[in-house]
């Protein structure tokens, strides 16, 4: 199923039986690679309510299943999280691999409606499927980071450089010029220093 199918679908308590709210937007975390919460129009106060993942039993073609005790539960108010996507900035999301190659623009994704994990991440470009012989499809565990703004992915072009470890039996390199004879500095004097007077202490 993809992403853009959740938009108006209706959310059902099927404890219930009764209809909670519409879908208005979705939340993807791309770290775990899953649908994270949605975002709905709520029938009872006309607001808007956020339902966390672990409240969806399922997603069907026709509507959204909360389990048992997720249809009691209340949501809290939807507010910007910086580590998930939604529609507004996973479609058209840059995307750049980690070669310095730009690889497209996401314009969606597919999800299992039964674990809610993100299959694929479809592209609208056709560069990455010259690059990975894909018809235009990211995998989540290819994603190396990804913010609101920009996707980064691991192309399998670049190669860690092996860290060189420091050792304590490394030779130290010093390098000593020997000086000219007028740039050597004269031996200091000491001149015989009388012995001084106590001061008197102050009343």
């Amino acid at each position: 199923m993809r992403l853009k199918e959740l938009r108006g679908l209706p959310v059902i308590d099927p404890t219930a039986a009764r209809k909670v709210g519409t879908v208005s937007d979705y939340q993807v975390d791309p770290a775990s690679g899953r649908l994270a919460a949605l975002d709905i129009d709520a029938v009872k106060n006309g607001g808007t309510e956020r339902i966390m993942a672990q409240r969806i039993r399922r997603v069907g073609g026709s509507a959204v299943i909360l389990t048992a005790r997720g249809g009691s539960m209340p949501g809290p108010v939807p507010e910007i999280n910086e580590d998930w996507l939604d529609v507004s900035t996973l479609t058209a999301l840059e995307v750049m691999g980690d070669d310095g190659n730009l690889i497209g623009r996401l314009i969606d994704a597919t999800f299992d409606q039964d674990t809610l994990e993100v299959d694929a991440y479809l592209l609208r470009s056709t560069f990455f499927q010259r690059l990975f012989g894909s018809r235009g499809r990211i995998q989540p565990p290819k994603v190396h980071a990804c913010s609101r703004e920009l996707m980064m992915v691991n192309t399998g072009r670049v190669k860690e450089l092996p860290a060189v470890p420091l050792s304590a039996d490394s030779p130290t390199i010093s390098l000593r010029l020997p000086l000219k004879d007028e740039d050597r500095l004269a031996a200091p004097a000491y001149d015989q220093v009388n012995d001084g007077k106590p001061v008197a202490q102050r009343s």
